[in-house]
């Protein structure tokens, strides 16, 4: 019997708890729990706030699939790591590559660990991580799920004309929601909790692609959001940019929203994106219903999250990619039982880094040592209103930074230009605060925030054997 083995059948014998991780792409604060939208329809996901803990002031990372996905899964902030944007791969990062990621910590400490979909950045999962950590990945280690252009459309790709990344549109009649990829991972996360036969204690991943662009899915879920009643968002405003500084204009930026509305699309594209996150939610209620069927109910701990927000119009943008709030605001949410308490809220500022380190408090194990910068969020599952003292950074490119306090958010560039925001009067960030002498003291707080080290971009992936080099 392997050291592995003997760790797993520790773990079993010591009843660890198993854990569901469930991650969603692009899903901003448009749902019932944060209230982001009126419009939006995500009754499964509210239903499953109504059982656990909800923080309504959680920020990512870094506003971008890659970096985002790889601070969770590292838990190692993108200033420390060098990991800024999407092109870092996480492999070709030394030290991102040399930590111990999520799966593998829980593959060390006995757990049977099983995935699908996108947990890390994008598809090519054998390509991104080359299956470290995981005993099972769906289809396989090496096999992706089938890609978007299968899913049998009226006419040829693009639907809209002219944007294939930006696409949306429904799929042919007699396609369903079985036949989108993110049904086909529900499905087998499904199985794999009604089956019984997962081994315990286990680490069960199910990554869901939508509402990531190409917004594609099933008609029946447009049905549910007639154009006519589609509304443009609330925190548009076309003189919004007039007090930012330039520097906004310097982070990844795309003409989609000025073609979008040049276009007479914005309405259609909303209305794409609400479909897809409608049908995320039934996926996710799915998935839950086949875990509170199963044997395994009691004892798995639910964690579910978004990667990062989404702008559909805000500050003249269409997609993630800055510091403001609808970008970096995400959907994060624990259902552990015996510690969280069914409709609890707290609107401390946390960020998804955080969920490592409380993941490893949740089941008793021993977190890696001096790599977890996330903060453990099980003082606030026991007390919601617990003095904390903390606030959530999110970064983007080297040296830009958004700072969140429970009433604030500070953004410095990295020209030294600021923005700040007070959110108790100004929810859609539409009033820069930052040259008004009477907020210098909260900007001379909030910049405590600010990590001392910044790593420079791009790292490299050097074979061992070789010395490191970094550009």
């Amino acid at each position: 019997m392997g050291a592995n083995s003997e760790g797993k059948d520790a773990a079993r014998k010591k009843g660890k708890p198993n854990v569901l991780f469930i991650a969603i792409d692009d899903l901003n604060d448009w749902t019932g729990m944060l209230k982001g939208n009126p419009q939006a329809r995500t009754p499964h996901m509210d239903k499953l706030a109504s059982k656990g803990m909800v923080f309504t002031n959680a920020h990512c990372a870094a506003p971008a699939c890659g970096p985002s996905r790889s601070a969770i899964m590292s838990g190692i902030r993108p200033s420390t790591s060098g990991n800024y944007i999407n092109k870092s791969s996480l492999i070709h990062n030394p030290i991102l590559n040399n930590s111990v990621l999520l799966p593998e910590f829980f593959g060390r400490n006995g757990y049977y660990v099983c995935g699908a979909g996108k947990l890390f950045h994008g598809y090519h999962f054998n390509n991104e991580v080359k299956g470290r950590g995981f005993d099972e990945y769906y289809p396989s280690k090496t096999q992706d799920l089938p890609s978007f252009a299968g899913l049998k459309f009226a006419s040829k790709l693009p639907l809209n004309g002219w944007a294939r990344q930006a696409d949306w549109g429904p799929c042919l009649p007699g396609v369903t929601v079985d036949d989108h990829p993110d049904g086909k991972t529900a499905n087998w996360a499904t199985k794999k909790l009604l089956g019984g036969n997962l081994k315990e204690p286990f680490f069960l991943g199910a990554g869901i692609f939508m509402p990531h662009l190409p917004n594609y899915a099933p008609q029946e879920y447009f049905d549910r959001f007639p154009l006519k009643d589609i509304k443009l968002p609330e925190g548009f405003r076309e003189d919004d940019l007039n007090d930012v500084p330039a520097a906004h204009a310097k982070m990844a930026h795309n003409p989609w929203l000025k073609r979008i509305r040049a276009m007479n699309q914005w309405k259609p594209a909303i209305q794409a994106y609400l479909a897809c996150t409608s049908m995320v939610d039934d996926l996710i209620g799915q998935i839950v219903e086949a875990l509170e069927k199963s044997k395994y109910a009691d004892n798995t701990i639910i964690v579910l999250w978004s990667d990062h927000g989404f702008q559909l119009g805000e500050k003249g943008r269409w997609g993630k990619y800055s510091l403001w709030e609808r970008a970096t605001r995400v959907n994060l949410l624990w259902v552990v039982p015996g510690v969280t308490k069914p409709g609890t809220v707290t609107d401390k500022p946390v960020n998804l880094l955080d969920i490592y380190p409380t993941l490893a408090t949740l089941t008793g194990l021993k977190p890696p040592k001096k790599q977890l910068e996330g903060n453990d969020l099980t003082v606030l599952m026991k007390s919601p209103k617990a003095t904390w003292d903390k606030t959530s950074l999110t970064i983007f490119g080297h040296k830009n930074y958004g700072i969140r306090s429970e009433r604030y958010r500070y953004i410095v560039y990295a020209d030294g230009t600021e923005e700040l925001y007070d959110h108790q009067k100004d929810k859609w960030e539409w009033r820069n605060l930052a040259d008004n002498p009477e907020y210098a003291k909260v900007k001379k707080d909030m910049r405590k925030g600010i990590p001392a080290h910044h790593e420079p971009p791009g790292l490299t992936y050097t074979p061992p054997g070789r010395k490191r080099k970094i550009r």
